[in-house]
């Protein structure tokens, strides 16, 4: 019997599984969004020679007002893109070559660039070889990457204006600081595969008579000081500073000599980055293990 909408006694019972059933089923009903791919992002050099693509999101993207980016730049600031350095791949059928050079003394710059116009493509992170710094520039819609983040806004020219709201940061930012979370993630697990690699590279060099290092020089190691031994402060600080530059040194002769080998037996830098892909080869590269293709910053 039906109740009078004035009746105050009215109380609304839920409907059952019945009545849901007999409901005409082209009623709007809010459904899961579908999973979306990536979009194709692409890129290249001034003359066209180099092009690349964009497999995933970015990690963060940042402007830089520095000096040195605005004279490396030629620019009012530098624009960059961190990603892994598998998540980018050249379809062009030419490949860029790799550049190292000392800007000022302590600031070396690895950069990759395209063989003809020499148009600088991205370059190697402070964070290590397994992330890069992309110039947004050279993306084919440079608007798509607003930058996450103004750093060195110190010295950045006064004509310069930034957006209302912009996050900015006086000097260097801390990427742990300011990072997605999702992107943190993803940096660890760029950083395990790529320390994976070079362990199973430097192994298997071992294994073939090879020294890692290409100098046949000792590994050099902090060693304990014999009893009886004096050594002072300042001279245990100088051994350390000299074994760790040792150390370092090996490691860069050992990226350069992985680079050259793999690029010169399997055919390039295409070749070399799938070798630390994490995505699943087993399903065409449409899921990622550990992550998703199509995570989007936040």
């Amino acid at each position: 019997m039906p109740t009078p909408l004035g009746d105050p006694t009215f109380t609304p019972t839920p409907p059952t599984g019945a009545d849901l059933s007999s409901q005409p089923q082209d009623q709007d009903v809010p459904r899961k969004p579908k999973h979306k791919p990536f979009p194709s992002i692409t890129g290249g050099c001034v003359c066209n020679t180099i092009r690349y693509r964009l497999l995933t999101s970015p990690l963060f993207c940042f402007a830089c007002h520095c000096p040195d980016c605005q004279r490396m730049t030629g620019s009012a600031f530098g624009l960059f893109l961190n990603i892994e350095a598998n998540y980018i791949t050249v379809i062009s059928p030419k490949i860029p070559v790799r550049r190292q050079v000392t800007k000022r003394p302590g600031l070396i710059s690895r950069h990759v660039v395209c063989p003809a116009c020499e148009t600088e493509l991205w370059s190697n992170n402070t964070l290590g070889p397994a992330i890069i710094d992309l110039r947004v520039g050279t993306l084919d819609f440079p608007s798509l990457m607003e930058p996450d983040l103004h750093s060195f806004t110190e010295s950045k020219l006064e004509w310069v204006g930034l957006p209302e709201g912009a996050r900015t940061t006086p000097r260097q930012f801390d990427h742990k600081k300011v990072w997605p979370r999702s992107s943190l993630k993803r940096l660890d697990i760029a950083m395990d595969k790529w320390a994976k690699s070079m362990a199973e590279e430097a192994r298997r060099l071992k294994a073939d008579g090879e020294d890692a290092a290409g100098d046949g020089e000792k590994t050099p190691t902090a060693t304990a000081v014999e009893f009886g031994d004096a050594e002072d402060d300042e001279a245990f600080e100088k051994r350390f500073k000299e074994t760790e530059r040792k150390l370092q040194e090996r490691l860069e002769k050992l990226s350069e000599k992985l680079w050259d080998e793999q690029s010169r037996e399997q055919g390039g830098l295409e070749v070399l980055t799938k070798k630390l892909d994490i995505r699943d080869s087993e399903t065409g590269g449409e899921k990622v293990k550990d992550g998703t293709l199509s995570e989007s910053v936040d």
